[in-house]
């Protein structure tokens, strides 16, 4: 009796001992669980702040734009009225694509003169009208365009580009969306094979104060119609009847 008496002391300790061990291998199992979700998200967080930021895109300053690829789908149109007002409405974009004799489709933008005879015609002191020297965007200081009352802007554009918001009466002019232009990218997202998109941007302009600009959009849609071909019912191709112009430029 007395040895069965001295053996309870020692298996209880046993017993808890056993326990002790038990639960401080699971604390412990549980701790290198914890620790190795910890160390499998470190790595990951350094390497996230590690990244390298992608390099910043040199602003675009010009646009430009091979007219006989347009296909007068007019996502610039809502592009750059999402853009600039949040909602689709042609009427007020600063890009539009003009009918020409209900048959060619030709895309008026500006033109990003380096001269700006838009910017030299407006009467106002400051001028409401400025060139973003990053991305040579046109900006309109509202407070001090004196809208419909005036519009020189719009007299001097040589391309006959500069349109009227019809809510404010005051002009709407490219501002290259920062230099990085919606008209662009969704031009590019809408074109197709073979022609390919439309509108292009550059950080570099050649030519706009020579061929693009002198070129108005009613030019350029008689010399996409002369360009055009249609088939008979016989199936031969024929063209359009040659302007006058085209004619005499010809003999």
């Amino acid at each position: 009796m007395e040895d069965k008496e001295k053996r309870i002391p020692e298996l209880l300790h046993k017993e808890t001992t056993r326990r002790g061990f038990l639960r401080g291998t699971a604390v412990a199992a549980s701790s290198a669980v914890a620790l190795a979700t910890i160390g499998s998200l470190a790595p990951k967080s350094a390497q996230a702040q590690a990244k390298p930021p992608e390099p910043k895109k040199d602003p675009m300053k010009f646009l430009f734009a091979e007219r006989q690829n347009c296909t007068g789908c007019r996502a610039c149109e809502y592009a750059c009225s999402v853009y600039h007002t949040g909602v689709v409405r042609p009427s007020v974009s600063r890009i539009h694509v003009l009918k020409y004799k209900d048959s060619i489709d030709v895309p008026v933008l500006c033109w990003h003169c380096n001269d700006a005879p838009c910017i030299a015609a407006c009467p106002t002191t400051p001028k409401a009208i400025q060139a973003d020297p990053k991305s040579n965007g046109i900006i309109l200081n509202e407070k001090i365009c004196l809208g419909a009352k005036c519009l020189k802007c719009q007299e001097a554009c040589p391309a006959q580009y500069v349109w009227v918001n019809p809510d404010t009466g005051q002009p709407l002019i490219c501002d290259m969306c920062g230099g990085d232009p919606e008209c662009v990218k969704a031009c590019f997202t809408q074109s197709g094979n073979p022609q390919g998109p439309c509108l292009m941007a550059n950080k570099l302009g050649f030519g706009v104060n020579m061929a693009y600009r002198a070129v108005t959009p009613g030019q350029a849609g008689a010399d996409l119609l002369d360009l055009t071909f249609y088939p008979n019912f016989g199936g031969k191709r024929i063209t359009p009847v040659k302007t006058a112009k085209t004619k005499k430029a010809r003999r």
